[in-house]
Formats: C-alpha cells, sequence, structure tokens
C-alpha cells in the first residue's frame, strides 16, 4: 500500500475536514449571526428581539417599527458587509419579521 503525500497546510487541512463533515453551511451561519451583531452594535441590538440565519437567509425580528423602516433600506448593503466579512457570498436575503 502506497502512502498518499500530505503536503496540505494545516488552515487548508481543516477547511477539508469542516467541508468532508458537512459542518460548512453551520460556520458560515454562525458567522453572518456575529457579523450582524457586531455591524449593529449594542444600541440597535437592544431593538431586536431575535435574530437567526436559515437556508442561507437572515431572519430579524425587530420591536421598533421606526428601525425596522431604516434598515429596510439599508438590508442589500448589510448583505454585503456580512458577505464580505464571510469572504464568500454566502447570505441571499435579509427578512425582517
Amino acid at each position: 500500500m502506497r502512502r498518499r503525500d500530505n503536503n496540505q497546510n494545516l488552515g487548508e487541512a481543516i477547511k477539508q475536514m469542516i467541508s468532508d463533515l458537512g459542518m460548512e453551511e453551520r460556520i458560515f451561519s454562525v458567522q453572518a449571526e456575529e457579523m450582524f451583531q457586531e455591524m449593529m452594535g449594542n444600541y440597535i441590538m437592544g431593538y431586536v428581539e431575535r435574530f437567526e440565519v436559515k437556508n442561507r437567509i437572515l431572519y430579524i425580528k425587530i420591536k421598533s417599527p421606526e428601525l425596522k423602516n431604516e434598515l429596510l433600506y439599508g438590508k442589500d448593503k448589510i448583505k454585503a458587509h456580512i458577505n464580505e466579512g464571510i469572504g464568500k457570498e454566502y447570505l441571499t436575503e435579509i427578512k425582517f419579521l
């Protein structure tokens, strides 16, 4: 039996393992949620009841109708910022509840 050549750096090996285990989607969704929270800051997050990523869509429930309306105008910018932070076009849409 011949050994395979293992010329792979640690980062590549970890990415490969995550992909092989099917954990890539969950990691991206957690990164997207963290990026959203960081981007909004404590003040705006005080008006957010809940948020989560499902099927590459960020769902956001906001208490204030005025804030919801303001964020609707900037949802493309929010999505672009999160995707840029992840390094991949992960989020396909943002929906406000």
